[in-house]
């Protein structure tokens, strides 16, 4: 996919989507985690009730699987980049003087609040109002 710029503006516009699809996906992610912690002890159920548990998981597995790639696959078509699930951490390509730099967002902040090189990493986030200056 090429890369697709954005302004503080228009990444902001897209915030009440990208929150929406992270929730959903994190969601998922856990629905997903919980069936690969299922555990049946062989010696303790009949071969057919087995059977029958691990098609039934392997089907749910799947489905999730699939639900959760087509979720994901939604959000890049925004142009943004997922870059932790968990703490729900995305960037936007932005130009500033005319280089590339990540817009960064992170859940649980009410809009985009800082910026990075695009080498630099959440670690050297700096506050947006930096960028106006």
């Amino acid at each position: 996919m090429a890369k697709k710029y954005f302004t503080i503006e228009t990444a902001q516009k897209q915030l009440p989507k990208i929150k929406k699809s992270i929730l959903k996906l994190q969601n998922l992610k856990k629905a997903i985690d919980a069936i690969l912690s299922v555990r049946i002890d062989p010696n303790e159920v009949e071969f057919e009730e087995l059977h029958k548990t691990n098609a039934k998981l392997n089907k749910e597995y799947h489905k999730l699987s699939y639900e959760f790639y087509k979720e994901l696959e939604k959000l890049e078509s925004i142009g943004c980049l997922l870059k932790d699930l968990e703490q729900g951490l995305v960037d936007f390509y932005c130009r500033f003087e005319g280089r590339d730099i990540f817009l960064c967002w992170k859940s649980g902040e009410d809009k985009i609040k800082a910026w990075h090189d695009i080498d630099a990493g959440f670690i050297g986030r700096t506050p947006i109002i930096d960028l106006e200056q």
